[in-house]
């Protein structure tokens, strides 16, 4: 998801019950609400996460926010740094990228697995299919891999 949608979602906005691995994201990008589907791992963290929060006190009704800080609601920038920040801890960091770098990885990741750009679409939310056609790029391996053996 985008870092505004991120900034913006709400606690009722996970949809964490049995045979369900969603999160709604409310009026995205042009305004489009959608779900997009997460994998088992992030729904348990995510349920971790909502009884943490639960058991420190904080409010976790349907429209409370999900991310909160000591000055309330974060913000956009405080997503940005904060991704920054581990970034650097965990020695991935590259100057000038963004939060947005992750949302890349995610979907050229995504269209490695299956080779399916609609369900790349579907999950980014884009409206045509030729946005997300940038995340189709044939990497150095899949080179690789297609010219090994020919003409042997």
């Amino acid at each position: 998801m985008r870092v505004s949608e991120a900034a913006n979602l709400c606690c009722g906005d996970l949809k964490l019950g049995y045979a369900e691995s969603k999160v709604f994201i409310r009026e995205g990008k042009g305004c489009i609400s959608a779900d997009v589907v997460i994998n088992e791992s992030l729904k348990k963290h995510l349920k971790h996460f909502l009884a943490w929060k639960t058991k420190h006190g904080e409010p976790t009704g349907d429209d409370d926010p999900l991310f909160t800080g000591q000055r309330g609601k974060w913000t956009r920038q405080a997503i940005q740094q904060l991704v920054k920040k581990y970034l650097k801890k965990l020695d991935l960091y590259e100057p000038g990228k963004s939060v947005h770098a992750l949302r890349h990885s995610y979907a050229v990741e995504l269209y490695s697995k299956e080779r399916d750009i609609r369900a790349v679409q579907k999950q980014l939310r884009h409206l045509s299919l030729q946005s997300t056609q940038v995340y189709a790029d044939v990497t150095d391996e899949d080179l690789q891999d297609q010219v090994k053996g020919m003409w042997q």
